[in-house]
């Protein structure tokens, strides 16, 4: 478990603010504890913990490889999982192995329902074929883990490591419990990455160890009103709208969104006139040119929504995929990548 160059930033960036004195890295961040339903191994610390109400985990189920006739990475399989997630970072002992990391937590989550989904290691030299999560270049990493990119490990720990595992543990739903996901990337510190003053030392395991428990996302957004939407419409020209919902990478619409597609053919019946543009927004998770379908698929789907099931004229419609060419929000944090994932509605006539 050394995944050791995440720390490094953050703890850099606490150092400098006033009145925040350096972490001590032999004990527990404060506030941090054991995600349930993990122990720890023995003697590890915990260097770095988040927790989110709602977010997305990339569950990968093959190795990650890059297309040079390309120039872009392959597309690989993976599961989504959408839920409650606690990021933790452990550093272990120093007589730990990345070895000793996967099994422990595999031992204990099998011993407890859970099933292995995907494994993998390095192989000792990541740019050969004895790697299994990868062809190199840390690419694993990159298109794996999407949040705590702050913590320097995500993308370039893997070129100063040549010792890194990772494992995905699944527990079914059971009763009114859905889905658990855990996940463990665990690497070594090298002499390239160490940083003692930030408790990273050669020969030590940090691991990132993900726990998701699958759940609907509690809908928080209030629906807006055809009144708001034409008052919004009127003065700025278009409204961003969040109550419009989809499942992860997919276009088709849940039913928390019928209010908010209820409101919008009140707008368009109130004025027989108006015709709309409807935009898709996402966020900047993936390339661009996926989420610029994704998000056209999704506009599409709203229009349809509102012809088929509401009668709306489809000439007064006319859907449109922005990717995420127009932020409303850095996508720098969950909530900015939040207010980026929107339908817009925009005046064309």
């Amino acid at each position: 478990m050394r995944t050791a160059p995440f720390l490094c930033i953050l703890t850099a960036l606490v150092a400098t603010l006033p009145g925040h004195a350096a972490q001590d890295f032999s004990k527990d961040v404060p506030g941090s504890k054991d995600p349930a339903p993990l122990q720890r191994i023995d003697g590890s610390v915990i260097l770095r913990q988040t927790s989110k109400k709602f977010a997305a985990l990339t569950i990968p189920l093959e190795r990650i490889l890059f297309d040079y006739k390309e120039g872009k990475p392959k597309p690989f399989a993976k599961t989504a999982a959408e839920g409650a997630l606690t990021t933790t970072f452990y550093r272990l002992p120093q007589d730990a192995s990345t070895l000793e990391a996967i099994r422990a937590y595999q031992g204990e989550l099998e011993a407890a329902g859970f099933e292995v989904v995907f494994e993998g290691t390095s192989g000792g030299k990541p740019s050969g074929d004895s790697n299994t999560l990868d062809d190199g270049y840390g690419r694993f990493i990159e298109r794996v883990y999407e949040s705590e990119t702050d913590y320097g490990v995500q993308k370039y720990v893997l070129a100063g490591s040549d010792d890194f595992r990772y494992i995905a543990l699944k527990k079914p739903a059971s009763g009114d419990e859905g889905d658990i996901y855990v996940t463990v990337f665990a690497g070594a510190v090298t002499d390239s990455w160490k940083d003692p003053e930030k408790g990273l030392l050669t020969g030590t395991i940090v691991a990132r160890v993900d726990v998701l428990h699958e759940k609907p996302r509690a809908n928080r957004m209030v629906t807006v009103k055809a009144e708001e939407m034409e008052k919004q419409i009127d003065s700025a020209g278009r409204i961003a709208l969040y109550g419009i919902l989809f499942d992860f990478n997919k276009s088709t619409l849940k039913p928390e969104s019928d209010p908010t597609l209820v409101e919008i053919v009140s707008l368009l019946k109130e004025d027989p006139a108006l015709k709309l543009l409807v935009v898709g927004h996402t966020d900047n998770v993936g390339d661009f040119e996926f989420n610029r379908d994704l998000s056209a698929r999704r506009a599409n789907a709203v229009v349809e929504s509102l012809v088929s099931k509401h009668g709306i004229e489809k000439g007064r419609l006319f859907p449109f995929g922005c990717s995420f060419a127009s932020p409303a929000a850095p996508n720098t944090t969950e909530d900015g990548k939040a207010k980026n994932r929107r339908v817009e509605l925009v005046r064309w006539n």
